[in-house]
Order: C-alpha cells, then structure tokens, then sequence
C-alpha cells in the first residue's frame, strides 16, 4: 500500500461541493404544509418540563441547521470514497462513488436509490427501488430495478426445518399485493452475481440469467384484518436458470446447466397453530429426469411451551434451479421449547436416512437452556449431537455475571469429529463498564487440538478487544483487534480501525482500516440438512477507505416516514452481526455482516456497509419493525427465529439495535 495517497484522489473528495446548491433547491417546488384553520401557522413543538426537570440545552449545531420543513419526506446521501479494494493483491488505490436517496409520497410510495460507482473498472450497482406504490382496489405495487434480492411469496420466508437457497441478481421485479384480497404476485429476473465490498460495492457477474415468477392467495381474507395470516394460503413459485453454473469461471460445456424448478406450498394458521407443507420438483440438463422433494412443518402453542413437528423427502441431486440444497435425505423431526422469564429451554431431534443407501440410517440432536439465577448471574448449558454420515458432536456451558467492571461471560466448550481435530476451548468474555458513549469488549481464550493424521496436537491462544470511544461531540473512534498464536508457530492478526468526524449537520468524514495476515480455520456445520457451505478461506489482506460524505434531509414532519399526520420522527442505527457463539451479545471478536439486506416495516430497504452497520434516517414513531433478510447473508449463516425485531421509536431519538444472525448447527 502506498504511503501517500495520489493527488488526482484527492482532488475528487471535494467534487460533492457542487451538489449542495441543488440540493437546497430542489425543495422549492414541493408543496407547503397547511396553515392552521383560523390562517395562523401551527405552533412550533416546545418541550415540557416533567417531573421538574429542566429541557436539555440545545445542540447548537442543530440550531445553525436550517432545517426545510416544505414538501414530502426526503433524505440524500452523496459520498466520495477513496482507499483499496479487501483481498486484491495488486492493493490499488482506487476511487468510488456512492450514492442514497428516498422520498415518501402520497401517491407512488417509497421511492429510493442506493447506488456506486467506481470510474477505473467501470464497475459499480445502482438499485432503484418504488415500494408500496398504491392503486384502484386495494393494490400496492413494489419494483425493484437493479441489483435485487428476487421477491418470493411471504408464507416461503417463514422459518422451515428445509433451507431453499436464492442469489442476488442484476435485473429488475415487480410485486403486487392487495392485502385485503389476501393476494400476492411476483416475477424477476436478471443475471447471479455477488456484491464485492468497499470502495464500490462492485457487482460480480456469474454465469447465466435466472428468471422467476410465483404467487400466492389467502383464502377467504376479507379487507378488516389484511395483516392477518390465519386460515388457508396457498403459494406457488417458480424459477428456471438458463446457462448457470456453480463455478466463477466455467471451463468445460458441462459446467454450464439449464435447470426448471417449482414449488408448491400450502399453509394453515390459526391463533395456537401453525402447518405449512411444500412440494417442489426440478429439471436439470446435468440429471436425468426429475428430481422431487417436499417436506411439512408443524407448530403448535401451549402456553409457555411452543412444540414443532415434521417430516421431509428430498431426493438425490435436487436442487433449486441449480442452487444448491439439501438432498439424498429422508426424515422427521420434533422439537419443542419453554420459555420464561427467569429460564428458557428448547431442544430438538431428527431421525433421518439417506434415500441412496451412501450413508445408515442415525439421528440428530441439539437441546440447551438457559437459567437467570438473580439479577446478576445466568447460566447456560447445550449440546449437539449427529449420529449420522460421519459422528460428531459440540458441547458448551457458559455463565454470565454482572460485577464491579461490568458483564463478564466464561465459557467451555468441546467438539468430537465433523473432518477436524478434537478440541477444547475456554474462553473469558468482558463488556467493560465505561462511560455512557464509550463501549470496551475483550475476549481472551486458550484452546487445544488433538493430533490426527496430518498435524501433530497444538495448543492455541486468541485476544480480541473492540472498542467504540467519542473522541469529542463530533468524532468518535472504532476498532477491533484480535490475534491468536499456537505452540506450533502458526499465528493469524486482525486489525479494523475506523473513525468518523461530523464536520457539520450536512458534511461528514469517515475512514476505515482493514489488515489480517494468516488463516482462520474453517468451522462446519454439524446439521446434514444445513445450507450448502462454499469452503474459501480468504488469505492475509490489507485495505483502507476514506469517505467524504454529504447528507441532506427535508420535508414535513408532520408526515414522517411510514407515520401519519400529528406523528413525530425518529431515527434507526443498527448493526447485523455475526453471533458466533450464539449467545445473543456481540462479543469483541464477533464482526458485522456486509451487505446485508434490512427492511423497515418491509416497506424501506438498505444494506450493510462493510461493518454490518445500517441506519433509517428519519421514520415515524412508535412501533417499527426491522428485519433481515435471510437469502441476503452468506452461508450457512441465517436470522435467528423470524428475523424480525420490533422497536418503540420516540420523537427526535435516535435508536440503536443489534440484530445477530447465527450458524446452522
């Protein structure tokens, strides 16, 4: 990496300066709110002394911000980003642009644009998004123009016992819904690809395009409860792939594959219980035949207990449209939990087989709890069992107190089998107690790997701090750093240090550092009917960004986001991570997941930045509900229960969540 950034760089870090102009014109021709009955304007809001404590001081600088109440809901977002692209050996220095913008209208719903762009490759994306655009009968229309997560029937997003896979595209869908009609409508298409990180978010194009249409119907719904999802519904959805491969580059014509596959899914809910079954079949010019599969899951309530059931038939080679899937099992299952609020427990087992005879019949276990002892202490104890096409299992106890420094977590944890050594680990959680602002993690653990049949026995060590500090009320500093060494000499670092400076209301400057060396161990998932898993292991990297950024916001706030006339607004900020030891709190060496997809009230959506970081500018208060996309993270990471979390937004605050996401067992 270069020691001096290029000139010619550093000129392009101010071009945003042209667009505030028009960004302060562009309100002028947006409708006025309305003047009060008897002609005067509406009284501005003051805040109430309550319990005889004073309003806090003004922020001066919100004061010098002149806010434009005029015309509709609206916020932009124009960035200019220098630094190196993660995991290019050549480490250029490249430049980019970035680009994020919504309005809220009456009549055309949400529109919105989230872009990039980088001059040197000619590469970059552009999503334009019309949400909840509504028409004659009760009808909304969604569309989506660019790089798109494919719209699928709302009953198929519900958790299931069988993961079905789906890809980004560069492409264009369309969604119709009238909810009180209980109907759904949906196609797409466009060409796989994957998102590359910053400075460009780059599309990387994959072979083939993928075409998909569906829908689905709630019988007898009626216009008085639309949100509902009891009685009947039944969904249909289709996908077919022409010319995909599996492969970045296919080589030889068999790599390339036509592939047609449907499923049809049918759901009965009623206010204790819940049973949904699909069947899906596919074509594939790599299989002879067709391939078939279905599977059913089953959930009733009983009052703190909820209990599961199902079972499942997937044939050898079945896979979605080529994406693929589990297959060559057959099964059942049955679960059940019990939650409290001093204890909870759940557990689960399959008994399966494989349908060509490569593997015995065996089973599939996990079960753990957790008990809060007092305020103070909580323990938790879990275990995984697979007695089936190779033995492994995992064991873990854990235990949570509070003290004099803060929260501090010990745990022991054991794994037997699944292609790697025998190995035990320890390891001593700590959220610091630090003033209100600051965040301090540490993580310390020591490990153990038993010998096999190519390493010797190696005993391990890690260290991860993650650190979150305000250096003043406009900048503030992030970092995480780990390190872990063996005995044998083997040694892997990770170092990612970002700082933010709030120039002003409107101008801001962010920069981000990102070096790792060595390489990190690949950890399987137990479950044999968990999402296929792509084994790469990313080698030593070195990259840095640079981000000047320019934001404006206008509009009404008596129409807030997603609100109603007389309704204040808010802000959301959040992170999705990876919680790698399940336990619900992001742990210093646990990092944010990129470029995932998070919607707001499934109505508003963006994705994570390159620290899983995301924010909703200004929407409605009250109750909002934030949600990730599950066939928006990598595998065979996915969201934890509906992946959906429900927040009380209040005027003027900002509001801040973690939403983890976890590993197939």
């Amino acid at each position: 990496m270069k020691g001096v950034m290029p000139g010619r760089h550093l000129r392009h870090l101010i071009f945003l300066g042209a667009f505030a102009p028009w960004l302060n014109a562009s309100a002028q021709n947006t409708p006025s709110p309305q003047p009060a009955p008897n002609g005067a304007a509406p009284p501005a809001y003051v805040d109430r002394v309550i319990e005889n404590l004073p309003p806090e001081a003004p922020d001066t600088d919100a004061e010098a911000y002149a806010y434009d109440r005029a015309g509709w809901p609206r916020f932009l977002r124009l960035e200019t980003r220098v630094g190196s692209q993660p995991f290019d050996t050549t480490h250029r220095t490249r430049i980019g642009y970035g680009i994020y913008g919504l309005i809220e209208t009456p009549n055309h719903g949400t529109l919105s644009v989230d872009g990039t762009y980088e001059p040197r490759d000619s590469s970059g994306t552009l999503t334009l998004r019309q949400r909840a655009m509504p028409l004659e009968g009760g009808w909304l229309t969604s569309n989506e123009l660019g790089v798109i997560n494919p719209p699928t029937p709302d009953i198929l997003r519900l958790p299931a016992r069988v993961f079905l896979p789906s890809t980004f595209l560069q492409g264009l869908s369309t969604e119709w819904e009238n909810p009180g009609r209980g109907l759904q409508l949906l196609a797409s298409t466009g060409e796989p690809g994957r998102l590359d990180f910053l400075p460009a978010n780059g599309f990387r194009k994959l072979a083939g395009q993928r075409s998909a249409f569906g829908g689905q119907w709630r019988i007898g719904a009626d216009d008085t409860n639309p949100l509902s999802r009891q009685g009947w519904t039944v969904a249909l959805q289709h996908e077919a792939g022409r010319r995909v491969s599996n492969l970045d580059a296919p080589v030889l014509a068999s790599d390339i594959v036509n592939a047609d596959s449907t499923l049809l899914a049918l759901r009965h809910e009623t206010a204790g219980r819940r049973l949904q079954g699909q069947v899906m079949s596919t074509q594939s010019s790599q299989v002879a035949g067709n391939r078939n599969g279905f599977w059913f899951d089953g959930e009733w309530d009983d009052g703190p207990r909820t209990h599961g059931a199902g079972a499942y038939r997937l044939e050898r080679d079945l896979s979605w449209a080529h994406l693929p899937m589990a297959n060559d099992l057959v099964g059942a299952y049955a679960r059940s939990s019990w939650r409290t609020r001093q204890w909870s427990a759940e557990g689960s087992i399959d008994w399966l087989d494989s349908i060509s005879g490569r593997s015995g019949s065996g089973f599939f276990a996990t079960a753990s709890a957790r008990w809060r002892l007092n305020r103070d202490h909580t323990v938790g104890l879990g275990s995984t069992v697979r007695r089936f096409d190779g033995d492994a299992w995992n064991t873990y106890g854990d235990w949570r107190f509070q003290n004099g420094w803060g929260t501090s977590g010990l745990r022991l944890e054991v794994t037997h089998g699944n292609n790697e050594p025998d190995s035990r680990w320890l390891t001593w959680d700590q959220e610091w107690l630090v003033p209100q602002g600051w965040s301090f993690n540490s993580s310390l653990g020591t490990g153990t790997y038993d010998a096999d049949q190519s390493r010797a026995a190696e005993t391990v060590w890690n260290a991860a701090l993650s650190l979150s500090a305000p250096i003043t009320n406009k900048a503030s500093l992030r970092g995480n750093l780990s390190t872990e060494r063996s005995n044998t000499g083997q040694a892997r670092h990770s170092l990612n240090l970002g700082a933010n400076w709030r120039i002003n209301p409107r101008w801001s400057l962010e920069g981000h550092y990102n070096r790792s060396t060595g390489r990190g161990r690949v950890e399987l998932p137990l479950d044999p009917l968990a999402p296929f898993l792509p084994i790469a292991v990313p080698d030593s990297d070195r990259s840095f960004y640079v981000v000047l950024r320019y934001e404006f916001e206008a509009g009404s706030r008596d129409v807030p986001l997603g609100g109603r006339a007389a309704d204040g607004g808010g802000r959301i900020e959040g992170v999705v991570y990876f919680d790698a030891n399940r336990n619900g709190t992001q742990e210093a060496s646990e990092n944010g997941v990129p470029n995932a997809t998070v919607f707001l009230d499934n109505r508003y959506a963006v994705r994570t930045d390159s620290q899983g970081r995301f924010e909703f500018p200004f929407v409605a208060s009250g109750p909002r509900v934030v949600s990730v996309r599950s066939d928006s993270l990598p595998l065979p990471w996915s969201v934890t229960g509906q992946g959906q979390t429900t927040i009380d937004v209040r005027r003027r605050e900002s509001v801040s969540i973690s939403l983890p996401v976890q590993r197939s067992e």
